[in-house]
């Protein structure tokens, strides 16, 4: 009896077991199809075959593939046959296109706004007719994308673009914000490079036509040919300012500017005369002319740098990007799809970036200098003191803090006694020592912030700030004592340094500088007159 319960049990868990296993075996037969299959997009594909002028095989085009197929002068019709399961967008380069058509059950139907012709397919079988009308030979590129694919690779293209933009205007702004004082032409020569840079790029990838309507088809293409032009010239402006080759290689300079102006030529023709032979002939004359002046300024960007010319490795790095996407979109056209339709986008942003590098470096060696240089005009070199023009800057500053903390300003004018005797007597390179003498005096005596200058001749200021007048009697005491120790040694005699000094202190703040430059000249000269002032003398022992 317990045997008979035991194989009882045994069959009866066996029995419970099988459709567990057939339930594992079906789950992880869905999770399989699940993983390494794709239904969505699996067995979805389009076919486009050319109808007019001539007829050709139907290609397929399964998701995300491009295919590209030849477009004669003029009308140029193609059908297109899709079977999906999900709805899909065809598109097209729009290129040198006048104009498009896509009609579908006898309707022509409006693309979808998007920076290139695009249409969308609706799921289950489709079948249009497309016409294109294009001045003059080319290969457009058609694909189609699922609709989830196509909206996420437009936006990443749309982000891109974005930021490549942004980068051109911030450039732009920032080399004409930073260069605005600077009178250099580089930098408007770079910011109008940038423009153009930008121009075309916005031109070639379509943003416009998210705001535009097909009927401004030849117009934005005309701009397009015109911003080739113009990005040419002003890089070769840009880049020969920049390299200095009108220094290092006169008769070079022309030729590369000559050469795109031959570039801008050739794209207004191709806006005047829109036949296939012109275009034909117009569009390799831009394209290896362009590519030409680049490899020359490559090649003396080299050169340049090797020779220590500022910047000149930088514009090398920079012209190199371009040089090698110009190579893949003008030589090696069928090579790299991702190279033609990114490459010039990547190198023009690598490139401007590098040269912003390079003009930010030149901004800043022009600041420096023009610090200098400012610096140098405040200075009287002679003595290391501030001159005339270095006196009055500071000296407006104590006045305005004088205005502000209360106090008195008390200017000490000097004049030193027979000057011109030193000099007839002694020759000037004595005088310029006794000038250099007084000068190191009074910029031990007084302090930092005082303002002491030389106004000329031998005539000496000092602008001090005092926040008491019990303050200053002691100075000026102080600064007269020791001024009229002064000596200096020539030919083993020492001579007296004699000086009269006058001051004037002011409770309230003067209006200029110039009623302060009076009153201490007044205060000068009647010093003068008061005291006795002594022939000039050999100091005694």
């Amino acid at each position: 009896m317990a045997f008979k319960k035991l194989n009882f049990l045994a069959v009866l868990t066996l029995y419970l077991q099988w459709p567990k296993r057939y339930v594992l075996l079906f789950v992880g037969t869905f999770l399989t199809t699940l993983l390494f299959t794709n239904p969505v997009f699996a067995a979805q594909t389009c076919e486009v075959s050319q109808t007019y002028p001539i007829t050709t095989p139907s290609k397929t085009l399964n998701a995300d593939e491009q295919v590209r197929l030849e477009t004669r002068f003029g009308k140029n019709q193609y059908l297109v046959k899709c079977q999906l399961q999900h709805s899909g967008v065809f598109s097209f380069n729009r290129s040198t296109l006048e104009s498009f058509e896509w009609r579908q059950q006898n309707k022509i139907l409006t693309p979808i706004k998007y920076n290139k012709p695009a249409f969308l397919i609706e799921r289950g079988e489709t079948t249009a007719v497309l016409t294109l009308y294009s001045p003059m030979p080319f290969r457009p590129v058609f694909k189609w994308q699922p609709i989830e694919v196509f909206m996420q690779k437009s936006q990443q293209q749309n982000l891109i673009l974005g930021l490549f933009y942004g980068l051109c205007i911030t450039l732009i702004l920032y080399v004409l914000i930073m260069g605005s004082r600077l009178e250099d032409d580089i930098f408007k020569l770079y910011s109008l490079y940038i423009f153009c840079i930008g121009g075309f790029i916005l031109l070639q990838e379509g943003q416009l036509y998210l705001f535009l309507t097909t009927q401004h088809n030849s117009t934005l293409f005309n701009i397009y040919l015109m911003f080739i032009g113009f990005s040419v010239i002003s890089a070769t402006w840009f880049i020969c300012a920049l390299l200095q080759i009108k220094v290092s290689w006169p008769k070079v300079d022309p030729l590369l500017k000559g050469l795109a102006l031959v570039v801008m030529l050739f794209c207004i023709l191709q806006i005047l005369f829109k036949t296939p032979q012109m275009w034909n002939i117009a569009g390799k004359v831009t394209g290896y002319t362009t590519l030409v002046i680049i490899a020359v300024v490559f090649v003396l960007s080299a050169w340049q740098a090797r020779k220590g010319i500022r910047e000149a490795a930088l514009v090398f790095i920079a012209l190199s990007f371009v040089f090698v996407s110009m190579i893949f979109r003008i030589l090696l056209i069928n090579e790299s799809p991702f190279m033609r339709r990114y490459g010039l986008i990547i190198a023009f942003a690598v490139e401007s970036f590098l040269l912003a590098v390079a003009v930010s470096r030149r901004i800043s060696r022009m600041r420096i200098a023009q610090r200098r240089a400012e610096t140098e005009a405040d200075y009287d070199h002679l003595c290391g003191i501030l001159n005339r023009r270095g006196w009055g800057k500071k000296s407006a500053g104590l006045i305005e803090q004088h205005a502000k903390k209360g106090g008195v300003l008390c200017l000490m004018y000097i004049d030193l006694d027979d000057f011109k005797q030193i000099n007839d007597n002694y020759g000037h390179a004595v005088g310029d020592e006794a000038l250099c003498k007084v000068a190191a005096s009074l910029k031990r005596i007084v302090r930092t912030n005082d303002a002491v200058g030389r106004l000329g001749g031998d005539e000496f200021v000092v602008l001090a700030h005092f926040y008491t007048k019990a303050q200053v009697n002691p100075k000026t005491h102080h600064l007269k004592t020791e001024l009229n120790k002064l000596t200096i040694t020539h030919n083993d005699q020492p001579i007296a340094i004699k000086a009269s000094i006058g001051s004037s202190v002011f409770s309230e703040p003067p209006k200029n500088i110039d009623e302060i430059l009076k009153a201490g000249d007044t205060a000068m000269y009647h010093e003068k007159l008061q005291r006795k002032v002594k022939p000039l003398t050999l100091v005694d022992g």
